[in-house]
């Protein structure tokens, strides 16, 4: 099963976000061994090849004084974008990164919340016990049982005790942290961010599965299995703790030599820049 359309490409994707990396573009003159990043036409147009999507751009060589450089730099010295697989990554890198911002903002929120029930507590206990007292008289004089459910939950309100109020609120300010740190650092590549989130994911793992057996829901059910996904992805992808071959293994996934040595491809259409 697909997950995108058969003919979806990240790099087209993310050159008409981005832009194009074509250095022939912005090259005073190009030289004979830069057939594979750019060629001249007879009528003082330019072909310009696309790093990232291998797309033929066709523009006007740049005006004196306009280029970036006057002949383009050799391979290893310019600013290579990626493709493939480590694109593809860098793309699951940044999904993963906004579903931990969304919990750093859900848990901040919480925190706040519990926050103010604890510097308000004292009030709501005795509100709780104004509406306990209001409600047990209506039961008496009108004999209504449906108010019992109401007065349980404001009984439960006045048992709340401080100090269980102040270790929830220690919880979820230290899931609002780590989880906001690691959207931040997720975002920017950080590879320790990468073992933070392994680690932080398989801790909340066991608290998971047992909120499963308290009650099964979509919800739980499908954060589970998405956590478990990104434990999975960031082990085996990113090869942490020395998974295949760790990160020595990481380095030179994209054989530039290889790609530069395929020649102009019909199906990449030239288009005016």
């Amino acid at each position: 099963m697909r997950v995108v359309p058969r003919r979806w490409h990240n790099e087209t994707w993310i050159c008409s976000i981005r832009g194009h990396v074509a250095p022939a573009m912005d090259a005073a003159e190009l030289g004979p061994d830069d057939q594979n990043l750019g060629i001249s036409e007879p009528d003082g147009t330019r072909l310009s090849r696309c790093l990232r999507c291998d797309l033929w751009l066709r523009s006007w060589a740049p005006a004196a004084g306009d280029a970036a450089y006057e002949r383009v730099p050799p391979i290893s010295d310019l600013d290579l974008p990626r493709r493939g697989k480590p694109l593809e990554d860098a793309i699951i890198m940044r999904l993963i990164a906004i579903d931990r911002g969304i919990h750093g903002l859900l848990f901040t929120l919480a925190a706040i919340a519990v926050m103010i029930v604890e510097l308000q507590l004292p009030r709501i206990h005795e509100w709780a016990q104004s509406m306990v007292d209001d409600l047990n008289g209506a039961i008496d004089n009108a004999g209504r049982s449906s108010h019992t459910v109401l007065v349980g939950g404001l009984e439960r309100l006045l048992h709340l005790d401080k100090g269980e109020v102040k270790a929830i609120l220690v919880v979820l300010v230290a899931y609002a942290v780590i989880e906001s740190v690691e959207a931040i650092f997720l975002w920017k590549e950080k590879r320790w961010a990468e073992y933070l989130t392994v680690v932080a994911t398989a801790g909340f793992l066991p608290l998971e599965i047992h909120e499963l057996t308290q009650k099964v829901s979509l919800l739980r059910v499908l954060g589970l299995v998405v956590n478990v996904a990104i434990l999975v992805y960031l082990v085996y992808a990113k090869r942490l703790f020395g998974v295949r071959g760790g990160e020595k293994a990481l380095q030179g996934q994209i054989d530039w030599q290889q790609i530069l040595s395929s020649p102009l491809s019909p199906e990449h259409t030239p288009t005016k820049a």
